[in-house]
Order: C-alpha cells, then sequence, then structure tokens
C-alpha cells in the first residue's frame, strides 16, 4: 500500500509539471502583438494604439503564450515589433515557432517591424556576423544595421521610395519619411520571390519594406519604424519626437494592414492626416537620388520645396555640357516628381554613361550623379 501511494504521489507530481492547453491566460483577437522578452515597449504602445485607430482589436501575448498555445484558435495574425530578435529566438520554442508558422500557413498573417522583421528571416546579417535563424517565414538574410543612415545604436529619419506598382502603395506618394532605428534591407536567397514595398533610398535603394505570400497566408516585414508618430502623440509614446516626419506614417500602415490580413485595400480613415496637412509641415528643400539608378531609359527624380519657389532643373553629360531642361516654372510647396527619359533637348536618345541633374529653388541648389546603362 505504502508503494502504490508513493507511485500516485509521483504520477500527480509529474502531470502538475505538464502544461495542459486548457490552462489559457489569452482571450484572443484580431491580432496578436508580442510583448515578451526583447519587445521594444515604444514599438509596442504605438503599434496598440495604431490598431485602436484602425478599429483591429489587439491581445499582448508573451512567449509562454506562444509556445503553448494553437495561435489559429485565437488569432487572425501576429505582430512582433522593434527590440531585440535575439531575445525572441531564444524565447521561442520550438513549438512556438511551428504555432507561429501554422497560423500563418492556414491563412493568418504576420507582420514584423525591424526586430520583428529580423526574426522572421532564414539569416539575420548583423554588423558583418552572420547568424541563423529557425523561424523562416522570409527565405532570405536581413542585413543591418545601415550606417549609411544611421550607425547602431542611433536614430534618425530617412526617406524610402514608395513602389508605386505594389497594391499596397495605391494611395501612397512616391517617397516617405520613416523613422530608421536599426532596420534591415532585405536579400531573398537565389530562386525566392518576395514583392519590395518600399527600398532605402540611402541605401542603395536596396528593399526596405517587402511582403509575400506563406502558404495560404501573407507576411509583412518592414526595415523603418512606420508606427512611430514623431509629430504628433496619438502614439502614446515620446519616443523620437525631437524628430518631425512632415506627415503620419499611419496612413501607409492602414493599406499595408489591409493587404496583410487579406481585406480590401482601402483609404485611410477622414480622421488621418491629409496630403494637404502634410505639404503645410514641409522645412527643408531636399534633392533624392533617382530611381532606378542605373536606368534603362526612364528614371524618377524626386525633390521637395518648403514653399512656392521658381524651380529649375537641368541634365548635365559628364564633361559638363547641358543636355535637357526638365523643370522651369513655379512650384507649390511639397514634394514634387518630374520623370527623363533617356532623351536630350532635341529630343535624340542620349549614349550610356554617367549624367548629372542639377536644381535650382529659392537659394537651394544641389546636383546629383545618376547612371544610364542602355
Amino acid at each position: 500500500m505504502f508503494k502504490k501511494n508513493i507511485l500516485i504521489l509521483l504520477f500527480l507530481f509529474l502531470i502538475s509539471l505538464v502544461p495542459f492547453e486548457f490552462a489559457i491566460a489569452i482571450d484572443g483577437a484580431q491580432v496578436a502583438i508580442y510583448s515578451g522578452e526583447g519587445a521594444w515597449s515604444h514599438g509596442v504602445i504605438a503599434f496598440e494604439n495604431f490598431l485602436d485607430w484602425k478599429d483591429i482589436t489587439h491581445e499582448a501575448i508573451d512567449a509562454d503564450d506562444i509556445n503553448l498555445h494553437d495561435l489559429r484558435e485565437y488569432y487572425d495574425a501576429i505582430y512582433f515589433p522593434g527590440g531585440y530578435a535575439y531575445d525572441f529566438k531564444i524565447s521561442i520554442n520550438g513549438v512556438g515557432r511551428r504555432h507561429i508558422r501554422d497560423l500563418v500557413n492556414d491563412g493568418g498573417a504576420y507582420i514584423g517591424i525591424c526586430a520583428g522583421a529580423y526574426y522572421a528571416s532564414d539569416q539575420v546579417d548583423w554588423e558583418g556576423v552572420v547568424y541563423n535563424y529557425p523561424l523562416n517565414l522570409f527565405q532570405g538574410t536581413a542585413v543591418g544595421a545601415i550606417d549609411s543612415i544611421e550607425p547602431w545604436s542611433g536614430y534618425d529619419m530617412t526617406t524610402v521610395w514608395m513602389n508605386q506598382d505594389n497594391p499596397i502603395n495605391q494611395y501612397e506618394p512616391p517617397v516617405e519619411i520613416m523613422l530608421y532605428y536599426g532596420g534591415p534591407a532585405f536579400y531573398p536567397h537565389e530562386g525566392v520571390s518576395v514583392d519590395t514595398v518600399a527600398t532605402w533610398v540611402e541605401y542603395d535603394s536596396h528593399s526596405a519594406i517587402i511582403n509575400f505570400t506563406y502558404g495560404e497566408g501573407r507576411v509583412l516585414l518592414i526595415g523603418p519604424h512606420p508606427e512611430i508618430e514623431e509629430d504628433s502623440d496619438r502614439d502614446d509614446t515620446s519616443f523620437a519626437d525631437e524628430l518631425n516626419d512632415g506627415g503620419s506614417d499611419w496612413n501607409f500602415l492602414w493599406p499595408a494592414l489591409d493587404w496583410v490580413l487579406g481585406w480590401e485595400i482601402s483609404n485611410p480613415s477622414p480622421i488621418s492626416i491629409t496630403p494637404e496637412q502634410i505639404i503645410t509641415t514641409s522645412k527643408t528643400c531636399s534633392l533624392l537620388q533617382n530611381y532606378p539608378n542605373p536606368f534603362n531609359p526612364i528614371t524618377t527624380i524626386i525633390f521637395e520645396i518648403p514653399k512656392t519657389s521658381e524651380v529649375y532643373m537641368e541634365i548635365y553629360d559628364v564633361s559638363g555640357k547641358f543636355v535637357r531642361n526638365l523643370v522651369d516654372k513655379p512650384m507649390e510647396i511639397g514634394y514634387h516628381s518630374v520623370v527623363w527619359d533617356g532623351v536630350d533637348e532635341q529630343g535624340k536618345d542620349v549614349s550610356s554613361g554617367i549624367y548629372f541633374y542639377k536644381i535650382e529653388a529659392g537659394k537651394f541648389e544641389n546636383t546629383k550623379k545618376m547612371v544610364l546603362l542602355r
């Protein structure tokens, strides 16, 4: 009898160590927000406020929730914020990673910003050292930090080209100014196809934001931080409030969430910051690098002016010879784009080579180089 009681007690003790699935500490929502080990609190809070604005329900979860529960039963999508991807890696075990993959594969979604994007990648090249990451949603390498934008651990505003052929950007201007804080550029492995949403202007036009399907679901990986509102307090965080992007990046996140959730892509809510409001916040002159570059034979040049000005833009060859006048007129405040089709003032095709485009707007002058490869 004594031996039998000992066996019963041992059995009950072992049973107590097993994490039962029915011991649920989560309620379920449209989007699960990872808020556990390694999560950047500012990125969590800002994204929560964005989801509230878009009227999407959300719930904070940690690594234990992911490791113990089949996420498909509770959520349509999971969001991983900025922070430390390595902490995500060691906190979420093999079962948890399977739960994430199952969620996406069966028609759910994964949204990763900065560290969340690194975590979803097959490989991470951080400061020249390559690490393998096992979640493997993105079959490619996430490379950072990008010193040409801002060396780690600094942060600053940067410009990204918005791919006008991507349906996410159907309501977007050609460029956006977003916060950079150590995020990656994306390099798919050979034979892997993903769609580019945006590219880094200050990093040779490498991919800054990508989207792709995974099984029946969708994945959105974002290098910059559009969830942070530098010039507004509606994100409920003061991070980078000393900076100003001249508008709201939530207008980009709105259709991006539509796409990743499989909804019809829509315009942002009428209560969002309007293009007119964005224009009136322009404070500086700037000339962006043409895109694409090199090009054949068409490229786009974007510039910003802070007030109505007489604008001149001309193209010269490498010897300094005048080639083409692109702009000669007064223009309103804000961003503008102009296309060069590789022909000179007489309408003749110019040869391959290095060319320079020069802008004058008021007292502002700037010149940049571009390469035509026929």
